[in-house]
């Protein structure tokens, strides 16, 4: 655990002492992903099998899991979890259905303009395991995708010591309808799902978190295919006053940082007696990953948080609702006490699929528009050319391009 007193630095010194390793970034992590695509691409299955044997220690064989297998796993799943699932999955089917894009068509002078929306035709998601298995991942990133229409859903995520993926992972596959499981994990399976393999064929997009290699595979894969935000090691900032309980905003802070793994926890606060009484309740590794800031006030914290882009941001003060409209860079922000982070990990609605590694800056969560392809279109009568085609002439001569502006005249005479 770390403190410090940011009440007399510069905020974007604090924020460059705030933990964030961005190991996705580094040379090393982008060197060494990129051998493995490469090495994928350009042989396939086997490099797959290679590489599963050599960070799973397992040769899953096949590689796609059995329909009945998923189906087996789905039954045998007991109620009460399999009740928790349904509830998490309706959940986020509510709050994404209430952000699907719709296609529209505008009405001007002489002109119909318009916006067909299309989904994904095969959309990619990577589900992680390593520290663990995480079937709620697939839930917040499969079910955006089947709202928004995606017909073809292909899964990876990596293989447990029996070379089968976590049994509770492939009964929400059940549960969900998604048939096309993969046990492969790593940057490896975000190369074979980009360039397609014997077994995998290539997707149109990628999308789900990991760590950073598979962060660093998801940028070295992009252009090939589209990805999401990038989705790192995970990240919480709260911001808490003295009407904050300490026991509250421990658990929360200790949440988030017991995904360890590169996690960071911070605590924004201009009390000083609450990062006193919240500091001895932090305890054990994840503790390690948390960071403890005194702040001049709920200003500099607001503009601490902006310059952070975390991935979640947690209100835990007084005026929490007008903070709210100030805080205009994070993945989520989780507003008042009783909102603790950990509902939006598994069933509040919004995915949980977010940007990390200040990304928040220019990135969303992950969303029905993620699976979306937007196509414009035009229809001009004869008055509508009439009216735009001279200027269009004019502005065409002007950049340069003499044959812009002819294609349209040869319609005006």
């Amino acid at each position: 655990m770390v403190r410090l007193d940011a009440r007399r630095m510069d905020s974007r010194e604090v924020v460059r002492r705030l933990r964030r390793p961005k190991g996705f970034l580094s040379r090393e992590v982008r060197s060494a992903v990129r051998r493995v695509v490469e090495d994928v691409h350009e042989r396939g299955d086997e490099a797959l099998l290679e590489y599963a044997e050599r960070f799973d220690g397992v040769r899953p064989d096949p590689l796609r899991v059995p329909p009945e297998e998923i189906a087996c796993a789905r039954d045998s799943l007991p109620e009460e979890i399999a009740e928790a699932f349904r509830a998490s999955a309706a959940n986020v089917r509510r709050f994404h259905e209430r952000e699907l894009d719709l296609s529209w068509e505008l009405k001007v002078a002489g002109a119909r303009l318009g916006q067909r929306v299309r989904p994904l035709r095969r959309a990619g998601i990577y589900v992680p395991g390593g520290h663990g298995a995480y079937p709620s991942t697939l839930v917040m990133t499969a079910v955006p995708a089947q709202v928004a229409g995606v017909k073809e859903l292909c899964v990876c995520t990596p293989p447990g010591p029996d070379g089968r993926p976590n049994q509770r992972m492939l009964a929400v596959a059940g549960l969900l309808g998604v048939e096309e499981v993969y046990a492969a994990g790593g940057a490896q399976a975000v190369a074979a799902m980009a360039f397609g393999t014997e077994s995998i064929r290539k997707v149109d997009k990628i999308v789900g978190p990991g760590n950073d290699y598979v962060t660093a595979a998801k940028l070295e894969v992009f252009g090939e295919v589209g990805i999401d935000a990038p989705q790192g090691p995970s990240e919480l900032l709260v911001i808490a006053d003295g009407t904050a309980r300490p026991e509250w905003v421990a658990l929360d802070l200790m949440a988030q940082a017991e995904h360890l793994s590169g996690a960071s926890s911070v605590l924004l606060t201009p009390n000083g007696d609450l990062a006193g009484r919240v500091e001895p309740l932090l305890s054990g590794r994840p503790a390690e990953h948390v960071t403890l800031v005194l702040v001049r006030d709920l200003d500099q914290a607001v503009e601490l948080a902006n310059l952070y882009a975390p991935e979640h941001a947690h209100l835990f003060c007084a005026g929490a609702e007008a903070l709210l409209e100030r805080v205009e860079a994070a993945g989520l922000v989780a507003v008042g006490d009783t909102s603790p982070v950990a509902l939006s990990d598994y069933a509040a609605g919004p995915s949980h699929a977010l940007p990390t590694g200040g990304t928040a800056l220019w990135a969303s969560a992950l969303g029905t528009h993620d699976f979306l392809v937007r196509v414009n279109h035009m229809r001009f009568s004869r008055e509508g050319l009439d009216a735009l085609g001279p200027h269009v002439e004019r502005l065409a001569r002007l950049e340069g391009f003499e044959n812009h502006a002819r294609s349209v005249r040869a319609r005006l005479e």
